[in-house]
């Protein structure tokens, strides 16, 4: 099994963001000031790390599942856990945000050792009416796949 789930918009606003930024910050090689040592140095130094937060922003926000395992892509670490770690995937709406809170539905990772993991990018809108959301839908898939994991686990011994 191969499965995948991603948040395209979260994908999309940060790999446009920091593309802008790029764009924006290449004018500093042009300015009058721009062939300062010092000033070369930084513009270099700052358009590494925003051409390293384009390339993560278009990967972040996204859960691969395999036979082997799940890996978690965020903006800043990519986590990964084996299928005997995982007790089951949950949903929860929760409040999210700094100043401003709003309602998000958030996929979760409970482990074997009770501990619950939130995969904080890995969210969406509550869904109205009946519809399910795509984060609901994820975790059923993934539920299915471990129930399915197990039960041939269980008839190999």
């Amino acid at each position: 099994m191969r499965y995948r789930a991603t948040s395209l918009w979260q994908r999309v606003v940060m790999t446009t963001a920091s593309s802008a930024f790029i764009f924006l910050e290449t004018g500093a090689y042009f300015d009058r000031n721009g062939t300062q040592p010092g000033e070369l140095a930084f513009t270099s130094g700052f358009l590494a790390v925003l051409a390293w937060l384009a390339v993560r922003s278009s990967r972040m926000a996204t859960l691969l599942a395999d036979d082997d395992k799940v890996v978690v892509r965020s903006l800043v670490r990519t986590r990964s856990w084996s299928w005997d770690q995982i007790d089951a995937f949950v949903v929860e709406t929760r409040l999210v945000g700094g100043f401003v809170k709003y309602r998000r539905r958030m996929l979760g990772i409970r482990q074997h050792d009770g501990r619950l993991r939130w995969l904080t990018e890995l969210n969406c809108r509550p869904a109205q009416g009946r519809r399910a959301s795509w984060v609901d839908d994820a975790a059923a898939t993934l539920n299915e796949h471990l129930a399915t994991l197990r039960a041939a686990r269980a008839l190999a011994t």
